[in-house]
């Protein structure tokens, strides 16, 4: 994959005093039915580093993110903890109302204490309470050594491998170079149509194998952007989306 800027590496916060704020969400009474919010709010503004810990009825409605927001600016916050529900909900959310205020949003970190805490601990108040101090523990001292993250763009190389060529990678082949790309289509045997080739009848429908089979191999055999590899394997698979290498 091409960035289009040189990579560097993440540039750890070199914050030696920490400025963190820590919201805790009441989730309406999911989480505050069960874990003591107020009291883990008073907990956390005794602990070295927190500048800020409140506690709102609901974090991800609109006055929540602003108190967030503001918190941020007002306080001069160069990290956040947000006590709430799952990352899969709301991170995003939280982490464009820290963006809002000037804070990388990757400084904004997310304590599950709904569906790891409250909610299955429901019928043990006090332990909840404590467990949820627990969690958001562990998550400030993630947030003490959060790396401060840069978003960038990169060329992703428009180009498909298909590993097997049976019916089903002639087919996704097809399909691919059909839209535009390039296709490289790798095959072990030394021809292609893999099980298919062996059958009389397909089923349920009980049509002829090779009449389906056969126009496809054909087909893929004739198109232009398809470069078919047979009695070739797979060695090694390294890389990413987007910048896979394969031998």
């Amino acid at each position: 994959m091409t960035t289009t800027r040189p990579p560097e590496a993440p540039t750890k916060s070199k914050t030696k005093n920490p400025r963190i704020g820590v919201f805790i969400c009441h989730c309406g009474i999911n989480i505050a039915g069960v874990v003591d919010v107020k009291k883990v709010a008073d907990n956390f503004r005794e602990v070295p580093g927190v500048v800020h810990s409140i506690d709102y009825k609901y974090m991800c409605s609109n006055p929540g993110q602003e108190l967030i927001t503001r918190t941020i600016k007002e306080k001069k916050l160069d990290g956040v903890i947000v006590a709430a529900c799952s990352p899969r909900m709301h991170e995003l959310t939280f982490r464009k109302a820290g963006l809002k205020a000037g804070l990388n949003p990757y400084r904004v970190e997310i304590a599950n204490i709904r569906e790891q805490c409250s909610w299955v601990h429901k019928d043990e108040k006090d332990k909840a309470t404590e467990k949820a101090d627990q969690i958001i523990s562990s998550i400030f001292e993630k947030v003490k050594g959060d790396q401060v993250l840069d978003v960038f763009h990169s060329e992703v190389k428009k180009k498909a491998l298909v590993i097997g060529a049976g019916i089903a990678g002639i087919q996704v082949a097809l399909d691919i170079a059909q839209a535009g790309y390039p296709v490289i289509l790798v095959e072990r045997e030394s021809y292609i149509g893999g099980h298919m080739t062996k059958l009389a009848e397909t089923f349920p429908t009980l049509d002829c194998a090779a009449c389906i089979l056969t126009p496809r191999t054909v087909e893929v055999s004739q198109t232009p952007n398809i470069k078919i590899h047979t009695y070739s394997e797979i060695e090694e698979v390294s890389g990413l989306v987007g910048d896979f290498k394969v031998k």
